[in-house]
């Protein structure tokens, strides 16, 4: 139960302030279909839709640091994280910069440790092919949830518009859409839900 209380004291945790400027609500309990209707409503293309296998993949992922909402995870063609940020306290604001600055991605700090390969075997999606792909020189793992109201506009879906705009220049990207929506599929129990504030 405490893990819980953290991984949601840390995704949420300027969620008052938030609710009132950007539309935030509360999570609730979506499915794979609820997921693509939510983005061919925002011109996003649902077949690059990734979810989380179950609960316990989410964790996983929060406990690697790779679950922060809204947030782009980069990935080079070995499977490597690149972080995006020039120092710890930046937040997800320079996102918008490093994607339009990717010509110079090669020379970004690389980080061994944590994978594109660990991140997708905590992941699923309904297109089989998606996660099989091979890996560009640019992988962009892009979290959001349908509960994050503006947020999604402003941030996610305007840097899949950036990266769309990168591979009409000839740079070689791919991109995930990480919903990171509380899955009807996890068969979550009640305690769990109770823990999560789902009703």
């Amino acid at each position: 139960m405490f893990v819980f209380f953290l991984l949601l004291q840390s995704l949420f945790s300027c969620k008052l302030v938030l609710k009132t400027i950007k539309g935030i609500k509360d999570p609730k309990i979506e499915t794979s279909a609820t997921s693509r209707k939510y983005l061919y409503k925002n011109d996003m293309d649902t077949t690059r839709i990734v979810y989380f296998k179950n609960l316990q993949s989410f964790v996983s992922a929060s406990k690697k640091k790779m679950l922060t909402i809204p947030n782009a995870i980069f990935f080079d063609k070995r499977g490597n994280f690149v972080d995006y940020r020039k120092s710890t306290t930046d937040c997800n604001a320079k996102v918008h910069d490093f994607i339009e600055e990717l010509t110079n991605f090669s020379e970004a700090k690389k980080d061994s440790t944590r994978t594109m390969a660990q991140l997708k075997q905590l992941l699923a999606s309904s297109n089989s092919n998606i996660l099989s792909e091979q890996y560009a020189d640019i992988n962009v793992f892009i979290t959001w949830v349908q509960y994050a109201g503006a947020l999604n506009k402003e941030k996610a879906f305007d840097w899949v518009k950036l990266l769309e705009e990168a591979k009409q220049k000839g740079i070689s990207v791919n991109y995930y859409l990480l919903n990171c929506d509380f899955q009807e599929n996890w068969n979550m129990t009640k305690e769990q839900k109770e823990d999560l504030g789902l009703n």
